[in-house]
């Protein structure tokens, strides 16, 4: 349990939005699916991931990308923070990677992160599917976390980083050998 900073939009002007770091009390969404709260965790993931795909893409002018939502482009328990009742989503963290693109990119990977890194909570992903609305078919969700696995394994590589692209490389292997 704990606090964590994480950047707030405050307010739209002529100038644009405004960005303030702020403190917000919660429990990270890993730390809670390794403690055994997958059902609750990715159910609140889930919900989450709709709120902000109704969010109207008009709303950020000027983001990159062809598609008809936001899309976080790092989204997941990783970066998620719960309130501490776990009644609802307290925080989203690292934006830097968001863009416009398909509703299927981050449900995808929230998807891929459970599967990489919390395998146990295998058997609660569909609280993640129930909670978004979203349902997907898996070839078209695998598809989606091949090509993200094979967006960061290029950027590896252009940017000279040869361990962590041979790292990206092994997870693009395992993610290309997984199955519903």
């Amino acid at each position: 349990m704990g606090a964590y900073p994480v950047p707030e939009v405050i307010e739209f002007d002529a100038s644009g939005p405004a960005l303030v770091l702020t403190v917000v009390a919660g429990r990270h969404g890993q730390e809670l699916l390794a403690e055994g709260h997958a059902p609750t965790t990715l159910q609140l993931i889930g919900r989450q991931l709709a709120v902000l795909q109704a969010i109207s893409p008009s709303t950020i002018p000027g983001l990159e990308g062809e598609g008809d939502v936001i899309v976080h482009g790092d989204f997941g328990p990783q970066n998620i923070i719960c309130s501490l009742d776990l009644t609802s989503v307290a925080g989203v963290l690292d934006w830097e990677s968001a863009h416009l693109g398909s509703a299927t990119e981050d449900l995808a990977w929230a998807e891929w992160i459970v599967r990489m890194h919390h395998p146990e909570a295998l058997d609660n992903l569909s609280e993640l599917f129930d909670g978004s609305g979203l349902y997907v078919s898996w070839s078209d969700r695998q598809s989606a976390m091949v090509k993200q696995c094979r967006g960061y394994v290029a950027f590896c590589e252009a940017s000279g980083w040869e361990s962590a692209a041979a790292e990206w490389s092994h997870r693009l292997g395992t993610t290309e050998r997984w199955h519903e």
